[in-house]
């Protein structure tokens, strides 16, 4: 008869030839031909558990094989929120249910018009673009000061496109939605004529119709489109453009910029002879607020009481209604008491300007930053219950974040034309956004996750979010494995940061060139596969992400081990390198579907090995299991592994009868499970096992048991002695 250890040996001596022999049983190649066909059309849970086939053999797969009839109680399993910690799976002390939950993608893959990475990225894009913004602003601006004096026609305005951009940028108006022929007649219009095409027209937005009159207003033609004037703009009507058109591009302050602002007010206030000009300007009015810190609502009315108080009248208004801020502000301006400059003096003069545009220039930027701000937060605010394309487009206080972190004008495209570029699908060389060939569009694509009809969508990520949750705890228990005390708890502290790291970057990740130019995230998976990254190298991971997975003859299916292919495929890159949707699959993703077909030729191979000889298989099992212990208590809530234990070390089949705290310690005794991490280590153990399990099965095999084959007895008073004897 052929000794134990020898079976054993022949088997693991080349264990993926001993694998490629069981996968070509027919029965076998059938079984795996059709869950490999069939996993991909599940779509609920129901479905799965009523297609017996594809069912039993994840069941198999995961040992679970005696559970299969309970199909009320795996439903439970799979439906579980492996994210919440009270959820059905997670409160199950069997951590193969949960692992079951973690194989498929029943829950846990969650709409979402923007991951945090995608809303991060767009936020940041779009402050690069205000800063950017700074720098186009003056360039903009002295082209149109320049260029609007050579402009004779509204005809002539309207075809020249920089220019004129400039103008509805100014004045808040979006040119895609109008003609040029609509553009003329508002400029050609007689704003004092009620029946002029400006004032009559007619709009489904109040805010356009506005706008379309101050624009009117701002330009000197005739109404056959000529000059009425010397120029298209007198020195007041561009400045006031241009102020509009600063004002409007919501960028962080430049030095430019603030010039502009503070000669503004220096020659305005040279002029002002009441309280009421200044107020009236709200150009003025705004800079005052501003240098003042005065509250934006802050009314004429009120101003003005301030800067006419008697300042020598202990009791005047500025010190009764505002103290000592208010006095001082006061004090920076020369108004009689009736609001009129004061005779031999300007409106402010001296240090008292000085003063003012100094302050001006402290504020002026918190009061942009404020601004943009404000904006994120309104942005985030509407991003949190977006969940239509439609609506995202539809809201025009959005467009500027929308559009500016990928330089893309307004009224570039269409709405329509956006609307196709965010619903498609960046990974489909044909999809419009791909034939677009503006990789500005692609971006703007890439930022958000719309489907082909412009819902919501599960976004497109490196690794999906079931696979990324698994990776960061299988990554934290090895970590911390067979470590007590500080050890582990400066352990665990370390692998979450690195774990926090590892969920936060991967959403970003595009490319296998940009994941593995990040060796902290690509650490952390190969932490939570079992593999020492200082054993890895740079060239050996590109070769294995540089391979075919059906490929039979490639890299990564070359390894002696599997880990290496499931590794591969718990990511979602086509052949080249690129994310592909193709790859997520709908119930299960690519890497769990074929870690399901591994484990299921696994068992069929350790089943196949245990009709001939039970010793083998269970030297197989342990082989298998011992690498994921974490304690003892692990090894003797699994029959299988503690009768390897027994055997191994020569106790009696009724060890297992015992206190399990007394197991516990005469396990802790014999066996450091931490080695059980080193194969050779396990194999020495499995040699041992062996040996003894020959010995003591000559002539009766009590392990069948253990597999629901009977068991073989001993004396209670052998037992008890064994048991004084080794916990002693």
């Amino acid at each position: 008869m052929v000794s134990t250890y020898l079976s054993y040996d022949l088997v693991v001596r080349n264990l993926k030839s001993s694998l490629d022999r069981v996968a070509s049983d027919a029965q076998t190649e059938r079984l795996a031909a059709y869950y490999k066909e069939n996993i991909d059309k599940v779509t609920t849970v129901d479905e799965f558990l009523d297609d017996y086939r594809l069912y039993s053999y994840a069941m198999k797969a995961h040992g679970l094989e005696d559970m299969t009839y309970a199909k009320a109680f795996m439903k439970k399993v799979l439906e579980s929120d492996l994210n919440d910690s009270e959820s059905y799976a997670n409160k199950l002390t069997d951590e193969r249910y949960r692992n079951f939950a973690l194989a498929f993608q029943f829950v846990g893959q969650v709409k979402d018009v923007q991951t945090d990475a995608q809303e991060t990225a767009i936020i940041d894009g779009y402050k690069r673009a205000q800063v950017d913004l700074a720098g186009d602003v003056e360039t903009e601006t002295n082209y149109y000061e320049a260029a609007i004096d050579t402009v004779t026609s509204a005809d002539q305005l309207v075809k020249s496109k920089r220019l004129f951009n400039y103008v509805l940028e100014a004045y808040g108006i979006d040119r895609g939605y109008y003609t040029n022929d609509h553009f003329v007649k508002i400029l050609t219009s007689d704003t004092s004529d009620p029946n002029s095409y400006v004032n009559q027209l007619v709009t489904d937005n109040a805010a356009n119709s506005a706008a379309f009159l101050k624009m009117a207003q701002a330009f000197n033609f005739n109404a056959d489109g000529s000059l009425s004037a010397a120029t298209a703009q007198t020195a007041d009507q561009k400045e006031a453009t241009v102020y509009l058109y600063v004002d409007g591009a919501q960028n962080y302050v430049s030095e430019y910029t603030l010039a502009r602002e503070k000669k503004y007010y220096s020659a305005k206030m040279a002029t002002i002879t009441s309280v009421g000009e200044l107020t009236s300007d709200t150009r003025l009015f705004d800079y005052v607020k501003t240098a003042f810190q005065l509250d934006a609502g802050m009314t004429s009315s009120v101003f003005k009481s301030i800067v006419t108080s008697d300042l020598s009248d202990p009791n005047n208004y500025a010190v009764t209604n505002g103290g000592a801020a208010w006095v001082a502000i006061a004090q920076k301006f020369n108004f009689d008491t009736a609001g009129n400059v004061k005779a031999g003096y300007a409106a402010q003069q001296g240090t008292q300007i000085i003063e003012t545009n100094s302050a001006y220039a402290e504020f002026y930027d918190d009061k942009d930053v404020e601004r943009m701000d404000s904006m994120i937060d309104y942005y985030k605010t509407k991003l949190s219950d977006l969940t239509d394309v439609d609506v995202l487009l539809g809201n025009a206080a959005l467009r500027p974040i929308l559009l500016k972190p990928f330089g893309i004008e307004a009224g570039e495209y269409t709405d329509a034309e956006l609307r196709k570029a965010l619903t498609s699908d960046v990974t489909d060389p044909a999809s419009f956004v791909n034939r677009s060939r503006d990789e500005r569009l692609v971006k703007l694509a890439e930022a958000f996750n719309f489907d082909g009809k412009g819902d919501a969508a599960v976004p497109l990520l490196a690794q999906n979010q079931l696979a990324i949750t698994r990776t960061a705890k299988d990554y934290i228990v090895n970590k911390i494995r067979f470590l007590e005390g500080d050890d582990k708890t400066k352990a665990k502290t370390a692998a979450e940061a690195e774990t926090k790291y590892y969920q936060e970057k991967i959403q970003s990740i595009r490319t296998v060139d940009d994941l593995l130019a990040d060796r902290r995230v690509v650490d952390v998976v190969l932490g939570a596969y079992g593999f020492d990254p200082a054993n890895v190298s740079d060239e050996f991971l590109k070769q294995i992400f540089s391979s075919d997975l059906d490929d039979e003859k490639s890299f990564v299916n070359q390894q002696t081990d599997e880990d290496w292919a499931e590794l591969l495929a718990s990511f979602n890159f086509d052949g080249d390198g690129n994310l592909t949707r193709e790859t997520v699959g709908t119930v299960q993703q690519r890497g769990s579907a074929l870690e399901t077909a591994n484990m299921y030729l696994r068992q069929s191979l350790e089943e196949s090995e245990g009709e001939s000889n039970q010793g083998v298989r269970l030297a197989l099992y342990f082989e298998r299991m011992a690498p994921t212990l974490t304690d003892a208590y692990g090894l003797i809530a699994d029959s299988a592994l503690l009768e390897v234990f027994r055997v191994t070390y020569g106790f009696p089949s009724e060890f297992s009868s015992m206190d399990v705290d007394v197991q516990a310690k005469i396990v802790k005794k014999n066996l450091d499970l931490s080695e059980m991490q080193d194969p050779a280590k396990v194999k020495r153990l499995l040699q041992r096992f062996t040996a003894m399990y020959d010995m003591e099965n000559s002539t009766t095999d009590p392990v069948l048991g253990v597999f629901g084959d009977g068991s073989a007895g001993i004396s209670g008073d052998l037992l008890m002695s064994l048991a004084t004897l080794r916990s002693g």
